[in-house]
């Protein structure tokens, strides 16, 4: 048998209910159309309280409703955390993609390009397609990482939030207001029963009572039947309609106007005992946070208040129920700044409040008859203050024919606003014109200045998304570069190892393509000290598109154009080569041969070349050391040709 358990937290005004076991097809129908949401993580049904919620409540769990075991602090730690743990596991799967994909772009390096032509480029392409893709999920997976880790701080922050007292204070005053909206419709129902209560209830009685309260249901055919040409409609219709119409009479008006008041009044009952605990509540936890800033003030007119780091001279203190609400200040946008809001309060110097008074003080209200004024006796004038929603009076400055003063006002033409002269009633004339006095100046404090926060420390998480957005940018570029076959990196490495770079060396790289020896040189690391000191690195590609790709990092200087077309000059003389020529036709013979034009005496030159008769009989003579690579160390990009590292020390 199924057991529930149902509970009310005073901090959010929230219903739940707990069930042992899944919910039969009736019960979870009228559970979800009474309003409840169902929360999976905390295997809950929960709902705002209304009557109809808690008599729901307290029916299935067969008892009163019990105080929630929970705090709303507890429950934000439990849903940060539980998001941070979404966060984390989407920041270990954006991780383990994005290694994937650098994994594969090793090869392809990302922003570089697909060599069209290549014996690779039906492979390549293929990777460029899984590197794309492969991006597209790690953006994914970080925005979402991104997405827990902003939910996990907005659920603290939301319950903090919460729990400030000028926040806790402006729910109070909505809580207030609620009460009273009910209060007066609680009134408008007794009244109303006070009226049918007198007898007798006439036809006529009865319309006048419906017109004023409003009542409406469905008179169905079978429970008030009429005959043609009476109305045969039924659906829903005014009390007031009913009766002209001859649907109901007046003594059965009554009865279902009573019955409705009765029921409105005992419901508005139960919600306004619910708001008087709830202010209570929120009246005792503000008292035990300390209250407001203001409650400590005896704020007056002519005080000054803060509000944003901004002081204000207070010209009224508005109250309700003899407690500060708001205060009305001078040059404020708003006029009125709520009690909540009030950071500080500093009382009036002396002489400040006639100062005030002075400044506020309204000019007199004349009535006179002028130019473009509108003319309205004193019942039309009356009438008229309660339709329009223009202001009742506007102020006229003082000139060199009057004083200023006041007049009534209306709407003119296209909802202008104009003067009212109100002919029956006393005429008030302009008072004369006066000396012009200057305004009282009254001394403000100057604005509290403002404190800087401190920057916030960089996001990983942004950061890496951040990346990733920047790399899916970038893509695979799309370059015809036959011949090419880029240098794996552990080769790459051992050659910058054998090349011996040293500080205050000039390093030349004379068939950069896709940079993999300029990354090597970078990456090396008993060259990041010197390299970031006086190391000089020149790069040399035929392909302009190849050159661009190339990060600026790895070079001080990117040449575009044929290696074998350039000559030597006497600026371009380096300590070190090392290279990875292109084979085809012998053409690696050339460039090595080229090469040792641009290397210093002392200098030092590593390259990998074919290792065929022609390689045998022009490089290896010249070499200080010929090692023979084994075979497959290109296979990564399809080709099987023999290959040797060799070192000539000019």
């Amino acid at each position: 048998m199924i057991q529930f358990d149902a509970s009310y937290s005073a901090e959010d005004d929230k219903i739940r209910i707990r069930a042992t076991e899944r919910l039969d097809a009736e019960t979870y129908a009228r559970v979800k159309a009474a309003g409840f949401g169902w929360a999976p993580k905390q295997e809950v049904f929960y709902a705002i309280w209304s009557p109809g919620r808690e008599d729901l409540a307290i029916e299935l769990s067969g008892g009163e409703l019990e105080d929630e075991e929970t705090t709303l602090a507890e429950r934000a730690e439990a849903r940060a955390e539980r998001f941070a743990g979404y966060k984390e596991n989407r920041t270990r799967d954006a991780e383990s993609a994005q290694r994937a994909v650098h994994a594969i772009a090793d090869n392809i390096p990302l922003g570089q390009p697909i060599l069209v032509g290549h014996h690779s480029e039906r492979h390549a392409r293929r990777d460029a397609e899984k590197i794309e893709n492969g991006m597209r999920r790690t953006c994914k997976l970080w925005e979402t990482a991104a997405y827990w880790q902003g939910r996990a701080a907005s659920a603290i922050a939301n319950a903090q939030y919460k729990e400030i007292p000028a926040v806790r204070a402006r729910r109070i005053k909505k809580l207030e207001a609620e009460r009273r909206s009910i209060q007066r419709d609680t009134e408008k129902s007794q009244a109303a029963l006070d009226m049918w209560a007198q007898d007798p209830i006439t036809l006529e009685r009865a319309k006048l009572i419906c017109n004023h309260n409003h009542y409406s249901a469905c008179f169905k055919l079978a429970e008030y039947p009429r005959q043609p040409p009476a109305s045969q409609y039924e659906g829903q219709q005014s009390f007031w309609s009913a009766l002209e119409d001859g649907t109901i009479t007046a003594e059965q008006a009554k009865a279902l106007a009573v019955d409705a008041s009765t029921r409105a009044i005992a419901h508005r009952a139960r919600w306004l005992s619910h708001l008087g605990n709830r202010i209570a509540y929120e009246r005792a936890m503000l008292g035990e946070s300390g209250g407001l800033k203001a409650d400590k003030f005896q704020i007056e007119v002519g005080g000054q208040v803060q509000r944003r780091g901004d002081w204000r001279i207070v010209t009224k203190v508005n109250r309700t129920d003899g407690a500060i609400r708001s205060v009305t200040v001078l040059g404020h946008f708003a006029r009125t700044i709520a009690i909540e809001d009030v950071a500080d309060y500093r009382a009036p110097a002396e002489g400040v409040v006639e100062k005030v008074k002075a400044a506020t003080k309204l000019p007199p209200m004349c009535n006179y008859p002028g130019e473009g004024f509108r003319n309205l006796t004193t019942a039309e004038w009356d009438q008229h203050k309660r339709i329009t929603d223009v202001r009742h009076s506007v102020v006229h400055k003082a000139t060199e024919n009057h004083g200023a003063h006041r007049t009534r006002a209306t709407h003119g033409p296209n909802w202008s606003t104009v003067s009212v002269y109100v002919t029956d009633a006393k005429r008030v004339d302009p008072p004369a014109p006066t000396a012009a006095t200057p305004a009282p100046q009254i001394e403000v404090l100057p604005p509290v200045p403002t404190v800087r926060r401190e920057p916030k420390a960089p996001d990983p998480i942004q950061e890496n998304l951040k990346a990733a957005r920047a790399a899916a940018k970038a893509g695979v570029q799309v370059v015809s570069a036959p011949q090419l076959f880029p240098t794996p990196p552990a080769l790459a490495a051992r050659m910058v190892e054998l090349a011996g770079i040293e500080a205050g060396d000039r390093v030349l790289e004379p068939s950069a393509g896709t940079g993999n020896i300029l990354k090597a040189i970078a990456e090396a690391e008993e060259m990041w000290r010197a390299f970031n000191a006086d190391v000089e690195v020149t790069a040399i590609e035929i392909d302009y598109r190849l050159a661009e790709a190339i990060p600026a990092h790895l070079a001080d200087e990117v040449i575009t154009g044929d290696f074998l077309l350039l000559g030597p000059s006497s600026r371009a003389q380096f300590e070190r080569v090392v290279m990875n020529p292109p084979f085809s036709k012998g053409t690696d013979c050339a460039h090595v041969k080229h090469a040792l034009e641009f290397l210093k005496p002392g200098g030092r030159l590593v390259a990998i070349c074919a290792n065929g008769p022609r390689q045998q009989a022009e490089l290896k003579p010249l070499a200080t050391t010929w090692e023979e690579l084994p075979e497959g160390t290109f296979a990564d990009q399809h080709t099987n040709v023999r290959t040797v590292m060799l070192t000539i020390q000019r």
